[in-house]
């Protein structure tokens, strides 16, 4: 039923803007696109090496012969390329800016987990991969780009912002802008010791993991997807702890292969393992070992940006962001922030129209 709905829209979506491009308006083209993804080949959890991602043409696009630079939004935890367009924040800004175009490329992690943390993963393929190579070649074969680090932005909100960062760490030959929104990161272990402390959790994992002992890996994906539909989708539940396992702690040994964070011991207690639990942690944290492991790289941004809400509800998300922009500055990092009132996602079309996208036009090379 969602998939029909989402057909639906994005059908009615086109002939809306079909019918107002032969009014000459100023619209958008939004479109979902498939494409290759030989990076996510051979992953054990039966992710398609073709994906869908969303392209949003700026309204000059079909008029002239320009070309364009890009900005590449990946999606947060549970969402799909094309469920959540941004149509309506991209369509607002892009009216009321015309010299300042650029093509939008939407993204999304998905995978069985709902999640894929946007990391190379021997279980659920290489998503860093994917987005770095696989869709920059894509789009900059397949569309009027201007095909250079100056006119390349990332974006992303929550697990998406999270990818940002990790991505934009690495990657500064390829992108020249960097904004995370709400990013998934972490200055504690807060998130990871609450999967710790939730003993109902921590015995469907134990449970969840006699299960599958036996499985070979040629079944591992259906087995498990099987048995997951025994368990509520939540990213503070079995899938949230799947999705960060696979993604920062993959094991191929293991009967989740995942290399879990604790242990039972004689008597039934829980007990850390700590080279185990730092892996889990350095995912979204470590936040001090990267800047300075990766402090040249981040200082060949033209523009490095943060943004969270005061109330946002996930744990020590707030937190964490503040102190990875202190971070940067005591590691004199030229960055800005951008403090609100607001949650975790209740402003992202509005932070996108007043803060992501001016600074996206901005601080891209135009031509």
């Amino acid at each position: 039923m969602k998939k029909l709905k989402l057909g639906v829209f994005v059908i009615t979506l086109l002939l809306f803007v079909r019918c107002n491009v032969d009014k000459g308006d100023r619209v958008i083209t939004y479109n979902l696109a498939e494409i290759p993804a030989p990076s996510l080949e051979n992953n054990l959890v039966g992710t398609e090496n073709v994906q869908q991602i969303g392209v949003y043409l700026p309204p000059s696009y079909n008029y002239s012969t320009q070309l364009y630079p890009v900005v590449y939004f990946l999606n947060g935890y549970t969402v799909e390329a094309g469920e959540y367009p941004k149509t309506e924040a991209f369509d607002a800004y892009m009216k009321n800016n015309k010299d300042q175009e650029f093509i939008l490329i939407e993204l999304n992690g998905y995978n069985l987990f709902e999640g894929s943390m946007y990391a190379n993963s021997v279980v659920t393929g290489n998503w860093e991969d994917y987005i770095v190579k696989d869709v920059v070649t894509y789009v900059d074969n397949n569309y009027r780009t201007l095909a250079k680090r100056e006119c390349r932005g990332i974006a992303g909100h929550s697990m998406g912002g999270g990818g940002t960062i990790n991505i934009s760490l690495k990657y500064p030959d390829v992108f020249s802008v960097a904004y995370a929104m709400s990013p998934a990161v972490l200055a504690d272990d807060r998130l990871i010791s609450g999967f710790l402390t939730n003993d109902s959790l921590m015995n469907q994992i134990l449970t969840l993991s006699e299960r599958m002992a036996n499985v070979k890996d040629d079944n591992f994906a259906e087995t498990l997807k099987r048995e997951l539909e025994a368990y509520d989708r939540d990213m503070m539940g079995i899938y949230g702890f799947m999705a960060m396992g696979t993604a920062f702690a993959p094991d191929l040994s293991k009967p989740l292969k995942i290399a879990l964070p604790f242990e039972r011991d004689e008597k039934g207690n829980l007990r850390k393992i700590d080279e185990n639990y730092n892996r889990w942690i350095s995912g979204f944290g470590n936040l001090e070992g990267k800047v300075e492991r990766y402090k040249d790289n981040l200082l060949k941004y033209n523009k490095y940006a943060l943004d969270c809400g005061f109330h946002d509800e996930m744990p020590g998300l707030f937190k964490s962001t503040v102190y990875f922009s202190q971070i940067l500055t005591k590691a004199e990092i030229p960055h800005s922030t951008h403090w609100y009132d607001g949650n975790h996602s209740g402003k992202v079309s509005e932070q996108l129209i007043n803060e992501v996208f001016p600074a996206m036009s901005t601080y891209l090379l135009q031509k």
